[in-house]
């Protein structure tokens, strides 16, 4: 009896099946309801609120100016308490003063827009978004009174400003100003003004100034010359300087030649002199674009105030028989066509630079023959004489002979960014760390086409290196390119020393890319005697 009682156990379930909700169904429809709930609602209340009678779209709002509803652009009526700037007229009280125009000006334009603005209809209410005077714009601290709108407060046209004149305040001393003749003077004394007792101060001018004109002729019956001022020979100017003329120049004072012809024509027996006339150093010569300078037999001592005793530019120099001594600034030649014969250049104090630096950014030539250039005090690392060829294209013609070039970090320096030619020969390089360095920043320049022969190259300061300071072997040369100075002496017989090619020369050192073989056994009778 006990299973047949377990299957109606099982199967009472069944009998009592039928349409059943359970709990998730439930949650769901409730769900559903209060979402029915919620769109019905929306539809009896809608949005907004405030007397629904009224129309709520903007488009049925008066556009016209100067009737209710929001002003058009260029109206003067403001909104929401913030004036429209592009037809405000300032301190206009029918309109409430508003905010004026960055300009500060009323245009023809804006006028009449105004003045074509309609009577405002009589109305029972005001509407909501139409102001009241009081609450428009403050009118700012200070504004003059308000007027009427018939015409504006400020006619820019008639507004004019008068320079004052300050050629009174540049150029006249300290006084007590004067009174305008329709001004009463008052009865009242005063007290004197502390500035009346001091003594007027000048007023500022152009520093002086010597221009030269035309052709000009100084004589030796006319010396000395004084130059007190700074002296221009105006372009196209010809200054001609007889033997023996003595020209004395004052503290600071400098020479321009100026797109003119600068000749001063000594002899050995009477010299042209360039001198200082005060204990102060007078400034330099100074040769600028376009000039055409020639010093023959012309001493030139106490110059150089500021580092450059004689500076070239874009000109053609030509330096024959002359002596440059005592001075305090180098000879610096820049793109200029130079030629300097029999010359001497010792004894001055040249803080800058080289003693003689010629410099080429286009290629040029250089003449030097039989010249000495020593015995300078020079400034840390500057050579004794420098010779550059900035160009890369362009090449660079030098002729130098029969110089003594004494002292220096190196006696001689060739410096070439592009193609070199021309002759080195019969020089005496002596002393200093160096004899000749050839230099550039462009490895691949082809050969340098110079002609090395015959100098003397000798006497330079050893290295801190044991062989080199066991012989008293210094630096004779060095390059950077391929170099040919054959037949040169070294100081020895046995020639340079090369620690690879010629371990047994005890003459000054030769550096790499130099072809030193055959050398020269003594001097060479060409060589100016140190």
């Amino acid at each position: 009896m006990q299973p047949e009682d377990d299957d109606q156990s099982f199967q009472e379930p069944e009998r009592r099946s039928g349409f059943t909700i359970n709990r998730d169904t439930l949650v769901l429809l409730g769900a559903l309801a209060f979402l029915i709930i919620a769109i019905g609602l929306t539809f009896l209340f809608p949005l907004g609120f405030g007397d629904q009678s009224q129309p709520t779209l903007v488009a049925e709002q008066p556009t016209t100016p100067g009737e209710p509803g929001y002003p058009a652009p260029t109206s003067a009526v403001v909104d929401n308490g913030y004036p429209a700037h592009a037809a405000t007229t300032p301190n206009d009280s029918s309109e409430g003063s508003g905010y004026p125009a960055p300009n500060a000006e009323t245009t023809s334009t804006s006028t009449a827009t105004i003045e074509a603005e309609p009577e405002p209809t009589d109305q029972t209410t005001t509407p909501a978004n139409d102001l009241t005077e009081e609450a428009a714009y403050p009118i700012p601290v200070g504004s003059p009174p308000a007027q009427s709108s018939a015409a504006p407060t400020f006619a820019p046209t008639r507004l004019t400003v008068t320079p004052r004149p300050i050629t009174t305040l540049a150029l006249s001393p300290t006084s007590a100003p004067t009174t305008p003749p329709d001004t009463p003077t008052p009865d009242v004394p005063k007290e004197p003004s502390p500035t009346a007792t001091q003594t007027p101060t000048p007023s500022p001018t152009a520093p002086p100034v010597d221009v030269l004109e035309g052709n000009i002729r100084w004589r030796a019956d006319q010396s000395p010359i004084l130059l007190p001022n700074d002296v221009q020979l105006a372009p196209d100017a010809i200054l001609i300087i007889d033997p023996g003329v003595e020209v004395r120049l004052g503290g600071g004072v400098s020479f321009y030649v100026d797109g003119a012809q600068f000749l001063a024509l000594g002899t050995p027996e009477q010299p042209v002199r360039f001198v200082s006339d005060t204990p102060a150093r007078w400034e330099g010569l100074f040769i600028r674009p376009g000039s055409y300078a020639v010093m023959e037999n012309m001493e030139m001592r106490g110059g150089g105030a500021a580092g450059m005793l004689l500076f070239s530019d874009q000109s053609q120099v030509i330096i024959r028989s002359s002596r440059f001594n005592d001075n305090g600034g180098a000879l610096l030649f820049n793109d200029s066509r130079l030629e300097v014969l029999d010359s001497e250049v010792a004894g001055n104090d040249m803080p800058y630079g080289a003693a003689l630096d010629v410099v080429y950014t286009r290629g040029n030539g250089v003449i030097l023959h039989n010249n000495r250039v020593g015995g300078n005090r020079l400034g840390d690392g500057a050579p004794n004489v420098r010779i550059s060829n900035q160009s890369v294209f362009e090449t660079l013609s030098v002729d130098i002979q029969g110089n003594l070039l004494r002292g220096g970090i190196d006696n001689l320096v060739l410096s070439t960014d592009g193609p070199l030619q021309g002759v080195v020969a019969c020089n005496a390089l002596i002393g200093g760390n160096m004899g000749l360095s050839l230099r550039t920043q462009t490895l691949q320049v082809p050969e340098a086409q110079l002609t090395v022969v015959n100098n003397l190259i000798d006497v330079h300061t050893p290295p801190i290196i044991p062989i080199y300071l066991k012989y008293g072997i210094g630096r004779g040369a060095a390059s950077e390119i391929p170099l040919d100075m054959r037949n040169n002496w070294w100081g020895e017989s046995s020639g340079p020393y090369d620690p690879e090619y010629n371990p047994e020369g005890r003459g000054d050192s030769v550096g790499d890319n130099i072809t030193f073989a055959p050398w020269l056994t003594e001097a060479a009778a060409c060589v100016p005697q140190p």
